[in-house]
């Protein structure tokens, strides 16, 4: 597929056009940026940050809601997640490890959960 590209702010980029595994990766990033249900038109869209946002965060689940999230996209199969989070600035940090395609492809996405 092919889809215009987003810019490292998250601004559209009607100059760039991303493919292939670019806009997957670029489609991973979205899926994990967009709040669940804020999006109006796809309510189902998005990642549901609630078990990055409790007292007792917990790892495990974070990186399981996180792999839920990017189920949404069924090019992407995901075969780990870990995430770290820092709590002074309120950013946890996902490394995510997948097949697309049968590539296998790393990704780094900070989540600003404050």
């Amino acid at each position: 597929m092919r889809d215009i590209a987003l810019d490292q702010d998250g601004a559209i980029d009607f100059h760039t056009v991303v493919s292939d595994t670019n806009e997957v990766m670029q489609s991973i990033r979205i899926i994990l940026e967009t709040k669940l249900g804020e999006m109006v038109e796809a309510p189902e869209l998005g990642f549901d940050r609630t078990d990055l946002l409790e007292k007792n965060f917990n790892s495990r689940y974070a990186a399981e809601a996180i792999r839920e999230a990017l189920e949404q996209d069924r090019r992407v199969t995901v075969t780990n997640v870990s995430v770290t989070a820092d709590f002074n600035h309120r950013i946890a940090t996902a490394q995510v490890d997948m097949s697309i395609d049968g590539e296998a492809k790393t990704t780094e996405v900070a989540l600003d959960v404050g």
